[in-house]
C-alpha cells in the first residue's frame, strides 16, 4: 500500500493552513487553491437585447444584476439569469447616460450624463440620492473610491475633478489635460487617482488627497466611456489599453512600463478588465474580446467572438457582460478559462505560477507517479517474500540432516553446495528488494516533489528536490522512471523560481528575490548564466561587490563565470568603475583566466567595449556638470583598459585634472601623450594647458611654439591647416609695447634693480617678466586685445619726481653704469634713492627723475624731453612732490604755499600736468599727514595752491595744455623763476602744446620764440598788453615773461554792461550822419588778418593814428623819474607819454590801437543770437570810444616800424564829436621788428 505523506498546506496569500494527508488523491479538504472553483452562481451564455444603443455596463454585487447605461436617459437593471429587466428599478437620468459605475459595497451608482451633470443613485431602492453639474461638457469617466465617500469624473472639457458624494462638493480640481479626459480610476486603496486623455499620449496619476500630478505616462487610449484603465490590487500596477492593440503593465511607484504585450486584434481596441483576484485580464478589440494571463503575458482560453461591436465591458469572479449597440451579452467564464484562474484573489501575481497556465497537460502527473509507486511496492513485497521461502527452506534442510546425525558426506556437501546457491540467489533477491527499497522511497520524494510544486510552494518543492539528488543511489540515478523525470521536473522549477525572482525583484522585494535566485542556481546547469546574472543584479543592490563574489562560490560555479556575471552587471547597473576593478582582479588573480583566455576574449572584448564607451561617456558628462574629480576618476579607469583612443583620453582626463586644479597630474598625461606620440601637437598642445594652468608661463610658452612646429612639419595637409587656428601673441604684445612705452620717458628707473632702462631696455624688461609669458600663454586662438593693452599698461605704470634741483645732483652719465642704490652716499643721491624706495613700495617698477634720466649732454634728447616732458607728467600714475625746506614736525598748513618748490618754473609745469600727487616732506613724510591717495583732492592743498597763485582751485583743477586762455598761463609763470633764461620759456613748452628749438645760450631770445609761436597759433594779441623792457627777438616781445604780471591788463578796452552799450548804441544812431559808413568801417576791420609773427617779425592788423612832433618836458616824472613828452592830436587831444627812452627828435610816430578782437566785440557775438550787420557796427563804433592802451611805433623803413617807448602805458581816448568814419583810412596792418 502507498504510504501517506504530510504535507504543509499554503494559500495563495502564502498563509499556513495546516497539514493535508494526502494518500494518491486530494483530500476531502481544499488541498490547494489551485484546484478550487468558488461555489457561485454559474453564469449562462445570455445574450438579450435592449431597446436603445448600450453606452457602460457594470456589474453588481451580487453578480446575479446588471446595470446599464444608454442613449434613452435611464439606467435599467437585468437579470443574469434570464435577462430580463427588473420591473419598476429603472433610473431616470433625464439625459443620455454616457457612463456609469458601482460602489463596491454594491449600494450606489453613480452616473456621468452628457449635459456635464453627475447623478448619485440608491443601488436597492433605485432613487436618486444627489446630483450635481460636474463640468460644462459631458462626461466620460466615472469612478466611485473604495470607501463610496468621494467620485473622480473626467470631462470632454479637458478637466477631471474628485467630489464628495454626500454633499456634491468639489474636493479636487478641476485637474486640468491637453484633451478630453476618457478615463478615471481610484486605487484600490483610493490614494491614488489614474487618468487618460484622449488622442493625447497622456495617462497621469495624481494623489487623491491633493493636486500632486506624480506620474506621466506617454500612451494614447482609445476614447471608450471609462474602459481603458485598470488597477491591480496592490496599488502599484497599472493595466492599460493603447490604441496600438497593447496591454500596457506600468509601475506606478517607479514610473516605469514593466511590459507590454499585444493582443489578438489592433482592430480598434476599446476596453480592459482585470480579474478581481488578478489572475487575467480581459480585452477588447473590434467584437471579440480575448484573455491574457498578467504572470506569463500569455494568451489563455478561447476567444469569445461577438456579433455587435464592444463598447463596454465589466468583469466578475464568474462571469463576463459586454455591451455593444442594443445588446448585452453575458459569458460564463468557467466555461472560457481552465480552473486554475478562479480561486481566491491575493496580492495579484505574487503566489500564482506559471504552471497553472498548463493545469490540463500536466493534471494526471501525480496518479501517474502514484500508480508507478503501487507497482514498485508489489514487486518489493514478491521479492522479500522470495526471499524468505528460500530462506525458510534452506534452514528446513540443516535441521532434518542434524536430526538425522548420519555421516552423509555428499549430502552434506550437495546440501552445502545448494545452500550457496539459495546463500547467493537470497542476497540477489535482497539486493533487488533493498534496490526497489530505495526507488520506491526515492519515487516517493519524486511524488512530495510534484504535491509541494502544485501547490505553490515552487521553492519549497525545489529544496526538497535538491535533498533528494543529493542522496540518491547510482542505480536510482540510472533508473528510466528518474532520468525521464529529474531534468524535466528540474527544468520546471528552475522556470518558475527564475519568474518568482523576477515578480519580487520587479517589486523590490530583494530578499525574496535572492532566495529564487538562489535555490535556481544550485540546481541549475554548470552555466547558468540567465539566473546567475538576476541573482548578481539583485545581490549587489545590497551588497558590495566582494559579498556578493564570495556568495557566490557556493553555486560551485566556475570563478570566471562568477567574475564575468557580477562585472556585466556593475556594468549596467552603471557602477562601471567597481566593474572594471574586479575586472582587473579577474585578470591578474585567476589562473583558470589565463588558461583558458582564448575562450574568453569574445566576452572581454563585449565587456572593454562597453564600459569604454561608458566610461567616456560617463566622463564627458561629469566634465559638463563641473564634477572635474568623477570625470578624472571615470577617464583613469578608462585608461586602465588600455583604449584605442588611449590619446584622446589621455587629453581629456588632462583637461578635467586642470579644470579641478591638478596641473602637476595633467602635465603627467601631457607627457605621456607626448611619449605615445612625439610628432604629434596634440601632446604639446595639452602640455601647455597644463603648464599654464600651473602658472609656468615661460615654459607654458615654450611648450605652445613646439606644437607650432610640429604643426608646421607635420607631413599632412589637414594638420598644416589647422595652424590657421592658433594665434602667436607675441607679435602683438611688442606693438602694444612699443606704442604705449612711444610717449613715456625716454629713460626709467628700475625700482627693483635701480638701474636705468632706455626704450629697448623697457620693452626688453616686459618680455622678461612673468606678465609677458602668462599673456602669450593665455592668448593661443584669438587676441585679446584690451586684456593685452591693461596688463601693459599695469606693467609701465611709473611716478615722476617733482623738487628743486640742489647742487651736484646725480647725472645720467653718473648712473648709467650704476644702480640708483649704489651710488655714494649725499643728500641728493640719498633724496633720489629714497625716491625709488618710496615708489617701490607703492607698487610701481618704474620711477623718473629729471636729474638722471634725462641726458642733457645730447641736445636731441634734451630737446625731445623738454617738449615732452608735460605729457610725461600727465600720463604718469603717480607725481611724488619733494619739499625741500618743509618739516613734517608742522603740521600746520602753510608750508607748501611757501616753499621754495611753488616758487620755482618747471614745477609749476609738473603741478598742473600731473592728475595724482603725493607731497611729502623734506624727511620724506607724507605732508600734514594726508592719507588719500591723491593729494589735490585735499582742501588744504588746494587752499595753499590757491593762495599761492593766485588762481581758483577750479581753473587749476581743469587746466588743459594749449594755446587756450594763454594770458592766464602766461600770468602763472610770471610768478615763477629759474636760474637760467631760457627755462622760463622752456618749461612752458608743455603747457601750451608748442614745440621749439632748445638753444641754451640764446637768452631771451628763447621767450621771443615761445611768444612767436604762441601769438601765431592762438592769434591772442593781448599778448602784446605789456609794458616793461623789450627783448632781442621782436621789439613787441618782452625780454622775460614778468611783464605778465596782471590777469587783465589795462591796456584792454573793459567791457560794457548791457545798459551803457545800449545807451552808446541809442546816441551814435542820432548822431552819425551816415550808418552806411560805420558799417564799411566795421566790415574792414573784420577782414583784417590775424596778427602772425615768424622770423621775429611781426605783422600786426589796427587802427594806425599819426602823431605830430613831440614835445620834451623839461623835468622827470616825480614819481617815476621817467622822462615826460607830450603830443596833440585831432583824435585823441593832449597825449602824455612817459618813458625812460630818449624820443628826442623822433618824427613821423604812429600810436596803433592793436585789440581788434574787443572791438568787434567777438566774445560777445560768439555767444549771442545772430545780429544785423548795422548793430553790429555801432557796437563796435561804442566800444572804439573807449579809452585803450596805445602801442607807440617809431619807423625804421619805408615799410617797418619798431616799438618804442614800451615800458609806459600810453592810454589814450577819441575825443568826443571826432567822426570816428575819418577812421576808415587807418585800418590797416603794419610790419614790426
Amino acid at each position: 500500500m502507498l504510504s501517506k505523506i504530510n504535507l504543509n498546506r499554503w494559500s495563495r496569500r502564502g498563509e499556513y493552513l495546516g497539514e493535508t494527508l494526502v494518500n494518491g488523491k486530494p483530500s476531502n479538504e481544499n488541498s490547494s487553491s489551485s484546484s478550487i472553483v468558488h461555489q457561485q452562481q454559474v453564469l449562462k451564455h445570455i445574450k438579450f437585447d435592449v431597446r436603445h444603443s448600450i453606452r457602460s455596463v457594470a456589474f453588481l454585487v451580487d453578480e446575479n444584476h446588471v446595470v446599464s447605461g444608454c442613449d434613452e436617459r435611464k439606467i435599467r437593471r437585468w437579470r443574469v439569469e434570464d435577462g430580463k429587466e427588473v420591473v419598476g428599478t429603472s433610473m431616470d437620468a433625464g439625459s443620455t447616460v454616457v457612463t456609469i459605475a458601482v460602489s463596491r459595497d454594491g449600494k450606489l451608482v453613480v452616473s456621468g450624463m452628457i449635459g456635464g451633470e453627475v447623478m448619485v443613485w440608491n443601488a436597492e431602492s433605485h432613487e436618486k440620492v444627489i446630483g450635481f453639474k460636474g463640468h460644462s461638457k459631458q462626461v466620460f469617466a466615472v469612478d466611485v473610491s473604495p470607501d463610496a465617500t468621494k467620485v473622480v469624473t473626467g470631462s470632454e472639457d479637458k478637466t477631471a475633478c474628485v467630489w464628495s458624494l454626500s454633499t456634491g462638493h468639489r474636493l479636487l480640481g478641476p485637474l486640468k489635460h491637453d484633451n478630453t479626459v476618457v478615463a478615471t480610476k481610484f486605487s484600490p486603496n483610493g490614494h491614488l487617482v489614474a487618468t487618460a486623455t484622449w488622442d493625447r499620449y497622456s495617462i497621469r496619476i495624481y494623489d487623491s488627497q491633493n493636486d500632486q500630478h506624480l506620474v506621466d505616462f506617454p500612451i494614447r487610449v482609445n476614447s471608450a466611456f471609462n474602459q481603458s484603465l485598470a488597477w491591480a490590487s496592490d496599488n502599484k500596477q497599472l493595466f492599460a489599453l493603447s490604441y496600438d492593440g497593447a496591454i500596457n503593465r506600468l509601475d506606478v511607484s517607479t514610473g516605469t512600463a514593466v511590459f507590454q504585450w499585444p493582443i489578438h486584434s489592433n482592430k480598434y481596441p476599446t476596453c480592459i478588465a482585470l480579474a478581481s483576484n488578478g489572475t487575467f485580464v480581459a480585452a477588447s478589440g473590434g467584437s471579440s474580446v480575448s484573455f491574457w494571463d498578467t504572470t506569463t503575458h500569455k494568451q489563455i482560453g478561447q476567444v469569445i467572438q461577438d456579433d455587435r461591436f464592444v463598447q463596454s465591458m465589466t468583469i466578475s469572479p464568474n462571469g463576463l457582460a459586454t455591451g455593444g449597440d442594443k445588446t448585452i451579452t453575458l459569458h460564463s467564464l468557467c466555461d472560457i478559462l481552465p480552473r486554475s484562474y478562479f480561486g481566491d484573489s491575493g496580492e495579484q501575481g505574487t503566489k500564482r505560477t506559471s504552471e497553472d497556465v498548463d493545469d490540463e497537460d500536466r493534471g494526471e502527473s501525480i496518479p501517474d507517479l502514484e500508480e508507478a509507486i503501487r507497482k514498485l511496492r508489489q514487486e518489493l513485497d514478491t521479492s522479500q517474500l522470495a526471499a524468505n521461502c528460500e530462506k525458510d527452506s534452506l534452514n528446513e534442510i540443516i535441521k532434518s540432516l542434524r536430526t538425522q546425525n548420519k555421516n552423509l558426506n555428499d549430502e552434506i556437501a550437495q546440501l552445502k553446495e545448494s545452500f550457496q546457491e539459495l546463500r547467493t540467489d537470497f542476497d540477489d533477491t535482497q539486493h533487488k528488494a533493498d534496490s526497489l527499497g530505495q526507488l520506491l522511497h526515492a519515487h516517493e520524494r519524486k511524488h512530495q516533489c510534484e504535491v509541494l510544486y502544485n501547490a505553490g510552494r515552487i521553492i519549497d518543492a525545489a529544496k526538497f528536490l535538491l535533498e533528494i539528488v543529493n542522496t540518491l543511489s547510482e542505480d536510482v540515478r540510472t533508473n528510466k522512471l528518474f532520468t525521464d523525470w529529474l531534468p524535466e521536473f528540474t527544468s520546471r522549477c528552475i522556470s518558475m523560481l527564475e519568474i518568482l525572482g523576477d515578480k519580487a525583484s520587479s517589486t523590490k522585494k530583494h530578499d525574496e528575490a535572492l532566495e529564487a535566485y538562489s535555490v535556481a542556481l544550485f540546481l541549475g546547469p554548470p552555466i547558468p548564466n540567465a539566473v546567475l546574472v538576476k541573482w548578481a543584479s539583485v545581490k549587489l543592490i545590497r551588497s558590495s561587490a566582494n559579498e556578493t563574489l564570495g556568495a557566490a562560490v557556493k553555486f560551485k560555479i566556475p570563478s570566471i563565470v562568477i567574475y564575468q556575471t557580477i562585472c556585466d552587471n556593475l556594468e549596467r547597473d552603471g557602477r562601471v568603475m567597481e566593474a572594471v576593478e574586479y575586472f582587473r582582479q579577474m585578470q591578474s588573480g585567476l589562473e583558470e583566466y589565463l588558461s583558458i583566455h582564448d575562450e574568453c576574449e569574445k566576452w572581454e572584448l563585449n565587456f572593454r567595449r562597453r564600459c569604454t564607451e561608458r566610461l567616456e561617456k560617463l566622463g564627458d558628462i561629469a566634465v559638463e556638470c563641473r564634477s572635474y574629480n568623477e570625470a578624472t576618476k571615470h577617464f583613469s579607469t578608462l585608461l586602465s583598459l588600455n583604449p584605442v583612443n588611449r590619446m584622446d583620453v589621455l587629453i581629456k582626463r588632462s583637461k578635467a585634472r586642470m579644470l579641478m586644479g591638478s596641473c602637476e597630474e595633467a602635465l603627467s598625461d601631457a607627457d605621456e601623450i607626448i611619449n605615445l606620440d612625439e610628432s604629434s601637437f596634440r601632446g604639446y598642445e595639452v602640455r601647455h594647458a597644463a603648464l599654464h594652468g600651473a602658472r609656468r608661463h615661460a615654459e607654458a610658452v615654450e611648450a605652445f611654439r613646439t606644437m607650432l612646429e610640429k604643426i608646421e612639419q607635420s607631413p599632412y595637409e589637414d594638420i598644416r591647416e589647422c595652424r590657421g587656428r592658433y594665434f602667436d601673441a607675441k607679435p602683438t604684445i611688442r606693438r602694444v609695447v612699443e606704442q604705449t612705452i612711444r610717449y613715456m620717458p625716454r629713460v626709467l628707473i628700475d625700482t627693483a634693480t635701480g638701474r636705468l632702462h632706455d626704450k629697448k631696455q623697457q620693452a626688453a624688461a616686459f618680455e622678461a617678466h612673468p606678465n609677458y609669458d602668462e599673456l602669450v600663454s593665455s592668448m593661443t586662438t584669438e587676441p585679446d586685445f584690451p586684456r593685452i593693452s591693461r596688463t601693459v599698461k599695469e606693467f609701465y605704470r611709473y611716478v615722476m619726481l617733482s623738487h628743486t634741483w640742489e647742487t651736484d645732483e646725480p647725472l645720467l652719465q653718473q648712473v648709467e653704469h650704476l644702480t640708483v642704490y649704489e651710488l655714494e652716499s649725499s643728500p641728493v643721491n640719498t633724496k633720489l634713492q629714497t625716491f625709488c624706495l618710496l615708489v617701490r613700495s607703492l607698487g610701481f617698477l618704474w620711477a623718473w627723475s629729471d636729474t638722471c634720466c634725462v641726458d642733457k649732454v645730447n641736445n636731441v634728447v634734451l630737446q625731445e624731453s623738454l617738449v615732452a616732458m608735460f605729457t610725461w607728467y600727465r600720463s604718469s600714475s603717480l607725481t611724488v612732490v619733494y619739499l625741500r625746506g618743509v618739516s613734517s614736525e608742522s603740521q600746520v598748513p602753510g608750508g607748501l604755499q611757501g616753499s621754495i618748490w611753488n616758487t620755482r618754473a618747471w614745477t609749476y609745469q609738473e603741478y598742473v600736468a600731473a592728475e595724482t600727487i603725493q607731497f611729502y616732506t623734506e624727511d620724506w613724510k607724507p605732508y600734514l599727514g594726508l592719507t588719500l591717495s591723491n593729494h589735490k583732492e585735499s582742501p588744504s592743498i588746494i587752499s595753499e595752491m590757491q593762495q599761492a597763485t593766485g588762481v581758483s582751485a577750479q581753473q587749476l583743477a581743469v587746466f588743459h595744455p594749449g594755446l587756450d586762455s594763454v594770458r592766464e598761463k602766461l600770468y602763472l609763470a610770471s610768478l615763477r623763476q629759474t636760474t637760467l633764461p631760457e627755462d622760463i620759456a622752456y618749461s612752458l613748452l608743455g603747457i601750451f602744446n608748442v614745440a621749439i628749438p632748445v638753444i641754451y645760450g640764446e637768452g631771451d631770445r628763447a621767450v621771443g620764440r615761445l611768444l612767436e609761436h604762441i601769438l601765431t597759433g592762438s592769434g591772442d594779441v593781448t599778448i602784446l598788453a605789456w609794458t616793461g623792457r623789450a627783448g632781442n627777438y621782436n621789439s613787441c616781445l618782452p625780454i622775460d615773461l614778468t611783464v605778465y604780471d596782471q590777469l587783465m591788463p589795462l591796456h584792454i578796452p573793459q567791457p560794457m554792461n548791457v545798459d551803457e552799450m545800449d545807451s552808446m548804441i541809442t546816441a551814435l544812431r542820432s548822431s552819425l550822419p551816415n550808418l552806411s559808413l560805420a558799417v564799411k568801417m566795421y566790415n574792414r576791420l573784420n577782414d583784417l588778418p590775424s596778427p602772425s609773427l615768424a622770423a621775429s617779425r611781426l605783422r600786426l592788423p589796427g587802427i594806425v593814428f599819426r602823431l605830430t612832433e613831440l614835445v620834451h618836458a623839461p623835468d622827470l616824472d616825480p614819481v617815476t623819474n621817467l622822462r615826460v613828452y607830450h603830443a596833440t592830436t585831432t583824435t585823441f587831444g593832449d597825449i602824455e607819454i612817459k618813458t625812460a627812452d630818449d624820443l628826442t627828435g623822433m618824427k613821423d610816430l604812429h600810436l596803433v590801437h592793436p585789440w581788434i578782437r574787443p572791438l568787434l566785440d567777438q566774445e560777445f557775438l560768439h555767444g549771442a543770437a545772430t545780429l544785423d550787420k548795422t548793430t553790429q557796427a555801432l557796437r563796435f563804433a561804442a566800444r572804439l570810444r573807449q579809452p585803450f592802451g596805445a602801442l607807440l611805433f617809431q619807423p625804421v623803413s619805408r615799410v617797418e616800424y619798431k616799438r618804442v617807448a614800451a615800458d609806459s602805458l600810453i592810454m589814450v581816448q577819441i575825443r568826443e564829436g571826432f567822426p570816428l568814419t575819418d577812421l576808415i583810412g587807418n585800418v590797416h596792418p603794419i610790419e614790426v621788428q
